[in-house]
């Protein structure tokens, strides 16, 4: 499986015209695509006035079969026109491919998602990946996906060959009970050590989403 992502920070002043231009597009997209789009408000991690999108294709191929046709469509880009127009920074769309489901990953996203982004450094990267997921889904109890992309460069807010994990929340207060469960547990800080020479210390990104349609 698929999952493209695109997050859209919006200029302080535009953050209200930009929100609601934002919801326009991705209906129309939902209307028109054939892909389901869900969309985002970024709570943590990123500039405030920040939403996306993400969207689930069982390959590259059944996505571009989407998109094409959506990026000739008029209307399509009339929104998304009404979009970039709010914007601080040019929007960057990402494709991961997913490696490894640690739990059962639901149908749809989740109403909260936690995703963490790291840059590997070794092939040896995903191995760890898949076991630190493992580990962490035990003891928290919910579902963590790790996917993976070559795509990106150093000028990106993903770069290449970077790593994700998407941990799967129903509510705050999930997190709240979760969350000081991983952070107080030994044997992860033990796994996290493990990275040494398989991450870039210098790069991360942790942003947490809240499901909006």
């Amino acid at each position: 499986m698929r999952i493209v992502q695109q997050a859209f920070s919006m200029k302080p002043e535009s953050i209200a015209r930009g929100t609601a231009a934002f919801a326009d597009m991705s209906s129309y997209w939902n209307e028109k695509s054939g892909v389901p789009g869900f969309t985002y408000m970024v709570t943590l991690g990123m500039p405030q006035g920040t939403v996306a999108i993400s969207m689930r294709a069982d390959s590259m191929a059944a996505f571009s079969e989407a998109l094409w046709p959506m990026m000739a469509d008029a209307e399509f880009q009339r929104l998304s026109n009404e979009v970039n127009a709010c914007l601080s920074t040019p929007s960057e769309p990402v494709m991961w491919q997913l490696m490894h489901a640690a739990g059962e990953m639901p149908s749809e996203p989740s109403t909260i998602v936690h995703q963490i982004t790291l840059r590997s450094m070794d092939p040896g990267a995903l191995g760890w990946a898949t076991e630190i997921a493992d580990y962490a889904s035990s003891v928290i109890g919910r579902p963590v996906v790790v996917g993976g992309t070559t795509y990106g460069s150093s000028n990106m807010s993903t770069p290449a060959n970077a790593i994700t994990f998407f941990t799967y929340w129903d509510d705050a207060a999930q997190i709240d009970e979760g969350g000081p469960k991983l952070l107080m547990d030994a044997g992860y800080a033990d796994l996290q050590q493990k990275a040494n020479g398989l991450i870039d210390p210098g790069f991360m990104s942790s942003v947490l989403a809240r499901r909006s349609n």
